[in-house]
């Protein structure tokens, strides 16, 4: 089943009938942030487009960094993949609510990520080489 459109947490039961997204109450469809703009067929297929060749994108970069023997590397560490698990769990903490719940999360994980990276108490060299890496790869032409 589909999450809710809307507040991006409960399980969705319904679909607007104006603009197809899913919802899981009469609150969240109610909710300003539920606007009903129908999208025409020209736009719906111009989206479509537009996701197929960004997924065919990141695909592309996503395989250089399965690929990479460096990366690789790395990831049989511990301490690295506590860490990515960290940032993955607070990108998907549910109780992390506000006006703009997604980029909330990400800032938060960001804001962690930097304090990995860029000193303190957490900092740790093997997340700053992991970065580092990942960031040369996804650059390159």
């Amino acid at each position: 089943m589909a999450i809710c459109g809307i507040c991006n947490v409960n399980e969705s039961k319904y679909k607007c009938p104006k603009c197809n997204v899913n919802y899981c109450s009469i609150g969240c469809f109610k909710d300003p942030v539920h606007i009903h703009e129908r999208i025409d067929e020209t736009d719906k297929a111009d989206e479509e487009n537009k996701e197929v060749l960004s997924t065919d994108e990141s695909a592309s970069k996503f395989d250089k960094l399965i690929n990479d023997s460096q990366i690789q590397s790395m990831l049989k560490f511990k301490s690295l993949q506590f860490h990515l698990s960290v940032i993955l769990k607070i990108i998907n903490d549910a109780s992390i609510t506000g006006e703009s719940v997604l980029e909330n999360r990400k800032e938060i994980a960001n804001l962690k990520l930097t304090n990995l990276r860029s000193g303190g108490l957490e900092q740790n060299e093997l997340v700053e080489d992991f970065v580092e890496r990942v960031l040369f790869l996804l650059n390159e032409g």
